[in-house]
């Protein structure tokens, strides 16, 4: 059993990890020179969405967790972006998405922090404040966007108080709540379980409930996006022409 929780108030600090390490293959050529995250949508870095959205969250410092051509992102981002201090943690090998969240922990000496981990690669709104008023209660406050197809993703089982129960694996045209693949914890959560290469969604989430595990969701009414595959990088880049007209 690994819950370790601890109590949170809105005023501590919440350092955001941006899960940046992933091969891309299955956007062919676009990621053969650069990482998945740099691939451009509707003309700059899908990586740029991704922190202008935690910016606006007023997040304090942001991790990113590199290993795939990560030269490339340390070269574009660099220690800063838009007044945020920027810092980077490195895979030399594939660790998996928990793993990746341990290694950034080791590194940067994040233990007694809270983390807010967000895909390198998917976009879709929240409110840190709203999820910080919910960790005191729970260990892991989980986004969830309701999809009328969650073929790609699966679903999570949401129950009237807003608790996750049980997650479901991927079928064809399926509507219900799906992972949007952002999580607030307290880092005491996984600093301790003494694994080095796992996946956190099977560990800690789909076996949440053997390991006493509790995890509330915040429901986002945000457009959500994964551009890991070619239609919707596409689509991506659709929905973000037209925001980017509207915000000029």
């Amino acid at each position: 059993m690994w819950r370790r929780s601890i109590s949170m108030s809105i005023e501590d600090e919440v350092v955001a990890i941006v899960l940046c390490g992933g091969l891309g293959t299955r956007l062919g050529a676009m990621t053969r020179d650069q990482p998945k995250p740099m691939v451009e949508v509707a003309g700059r870095p899908f990586i740029e969405r991704i922190l202008d959205n935690l910016v606006e969250q007023e997040i304090s410092k942001i991790v990113l967790a590199v290993s795939y051509l990560r030269e490339v992102i340390q070269a574009h981002i660099g220690p800063v972006y838009r007044g945020v201090p920027i810092e980077y943690s490195v895979e030399e090998k594939p660790l998996g998405t928990g793993g990746a969240i341990v290694n950034a922990i080791r590194q940067l000496n994040l233990e007694h922090t809270n983390l807010l981990v967000v895909n390198g690669d998917s976009y879709c709104k929240f409110d840190l404040s709203g999820m910080i008023r919910q960790l005191p209660d729970v260990d892991i406050v989980m986004v969830t966007k309701y999809l009328h197809d969650t073929g790609r993703y699966g679903t999570a089982q949401v129950n009237s108080q807003g608790e996750v129960t049980d997650f479901i694996e991927k079928k064809h045209s399926r509507s219900g709540y799906i992972n949007a693949g952002i999580y607030l914890f307290s880092t005491s959560l996984v600093a301790g379980c003494g694994l080095e290469k796992f996946s956190f969604e099977m560990t800690f989430l789909e076996q949440a409930e053997s390991r006493n595990i509790k995890i509330t969701t915040q429901i986002s009414d945000s457009y959500f996006i994964d551009i890991g595959i070619v239609d919707d990088y596409m689509l991506a880049n659709d929905y973000f022409r037209q925001h980017d007209a509207v915000e000029q």
